[in-house]
């Protein structure tokens, strides 16, 4: 079963669809009153012993009477109280003693037809004492993100999947000197819990348009920049499996060294020409994220090496993706997050074709044709550390350049490749921006990161 735990993916979504603390009626009208929330809800919870059990989750919050198109609409404290039955009780903890827990929350957005998922983090409850013979009540609570509707129509709050980790506390509160390790409690919905709908009416978008978005801080000569005329009209044109997984698109960038030439080519180099986009959808699971990506293009990057170590020798390099498998994904990205310090660990696995073009060597153009490639496909595998996948951060991994075929119009210059650029141990690291998902406009448009030059620090 797929849940949410405590990880930071869903903020990067919540975050960006940004909502109202209070609601106000069209003309200037006097501030609408607040709604409240009160939704009896029953969930299917997988407990640490791997059976499934029926739970009772009973939400409450306050919500705005009414919201602004382009303002932030802002739910206020929220509670669910989760009640687990006595007979299932033993699993959570002895009788006498007490538990203390972090509940997160994963909720659907829906406006016109279109939903965008955010995570409701930080519920948490007060150590509550394990009664003999009795259902156990945790109460878990806490403030949650705004929502900011991009238009006019209802905004429905709908809940979906519920997690809650829970530690061992004594009878006192206290933590038990031999404390065993937190458990999870990972529930599924049973149906759709439509917790309120937020009315966005007609004539209430702010009088003055929203400052406009800048582009990320300059850092040297290459910088961040925001895609050429804004939001690709390809972004998001990635569908998952299903109706869990959401989708959006990326900018990447970094180097990737040739360790016999002692040099390294830039990957999707801004100044060399349009960058190549990273369509993607993701999904949460329930350890992190889990994110399947294709290039819209290939990656494409001009750069210039010294042959022998004195012949300079420049060279147009074209990496496009290639399926992992045949008939499966193309890339892959799995986030695991650390329980304690919400941190994702990443890997990344994909697999590129790579081809040479436009070689010239001391200023000579060398004729190599048009299939100089790679015989087989580059086996690449990434890992790095993050705050959140779709926030973006650095990966590095160390890949194989296989041999080259088709080389050469008139003679064989297979050899001169195999032999100068072919070969283990070539490091790659790549730059990640954030996500931009089109339906939520959440860092829309996608910016094309710095690449990073040095070892990115340790995360957290």
């Amino acid at each position: 079963m797929r849940t949410p735990a405590r990880w930071r993916l869903g903020a990067v979504t919540a975050a960006g669809l940004s909502v109202l603390v209070t609601g106000s009626l069209p003309g200037g009208a006097a501030q609408a009153r607040a709604q409240e929330a009160d939704a009896a809800l029953s969930y299917a919870c997988r407990l640490p012993s791997g059976t499934s059990q029926e739970v009772g989750v009973r939400v409450r919050g306050t919500f705005p009477a009414a919201g602004t198109a382009g303002r932030p609409v802002q739910p206020g404290r929220v509670t669910a109280t989760v009640t687990i039955p006595k007979a299932t009780v033993p699993e959570v903890g002895a009788p006498g003693a007490a538990v203390v827990g972090t509940g997160e929350l994963g909720v659907s957005v829906r406006q016109n037809g279109r939903a965008a998922a955010a995570m409701w983090p930080g519920l948490t409850t007060p150590a509550t004492p394990i009664a003999d013979g009795a259902d156990l009540v945790l109460a878990a609570s806490g403030d949650v993100p705004p929502v900011t509707p991009a238009g006019t129509g209802d905004l429905t709050f709908t809940a979906g999947k519920l997690a809650l980790e829970l530690s061992p506390r004594d009878a006192h509160g206290g933590v038990p000197k031999a404390a065993k390790p937190p458990i999870i409690i990972g529930c599924e919905p049973s149906g759709e819990h439509v917790l309120a709908t937020v009315p966005v009416p007609e004539g209430t978008a702010p009088a003055t348009p929203a400052p406009p978005k800048t582009a990320p801080p300059k850092a040297g000569k290459r910088t961040a920049a925001e895609a050429p005329g804004g939001t690709p009209a390809e972004c998001g044109k990635f569908t998952g499996p299903n109706e869990d997984w959401y989708s959006g698109c990326v900018y990447l960038s970094g180097f990737s060294n040739v360790t016999k030439l002692k040099g390294a080519a830039i990957l999707n180099d801004p100044e060399f020409g349009r960058p190549a986009l990273t369509n993607l959808v993701y999904s949460l699971t329930d350890t992190g994220a889990s994110v399947r990506q294709r290039f819209v293009s290939p990656l494409r990057s001009r750069s210039t090496f010294l042959t022998f170590g004195f012949m300079p020798t420049a060279a147009t390099m074209e990496m496009t993706q290639r399926p992992l498998k045949p008939g499966e994904d193309y890339g892959t990205f799995e986030a695991v997050s650390d329980m304690q310090t919400g941190i994702q660990s990443v890997n990344a696995h994909m697999r590129m074709s790579i081809r040479i073009s436009d070689v010239s060597v001391n200023g000579t153009p060398l004729d190599v044709g048009e299939n100089c490639r790679t015989a087989t496909d580059a086996d690449i595998v990434l890992k790095g550390q993050m705050t959140s996948v779709l926030e973006g951060g650095t990966l590095d991994g160390s890949f194989r350049i296989p041999r080259f075929t088709g080389c050469g119009a008139g003679e064989d210059l297979g050899p001169l490749f195999n032999g100068t650029v072919s070969g283990p141990g070539n490091l790659l690291r790549v730059s990640l921006g954030a996500t931009c998902i089109p339906d939520a406009d959440i860092s829309c448009p996608p910016a094309v990161p710095t690449p990073a030059r040095t070892a990115p620090p340790p995360a957290g």
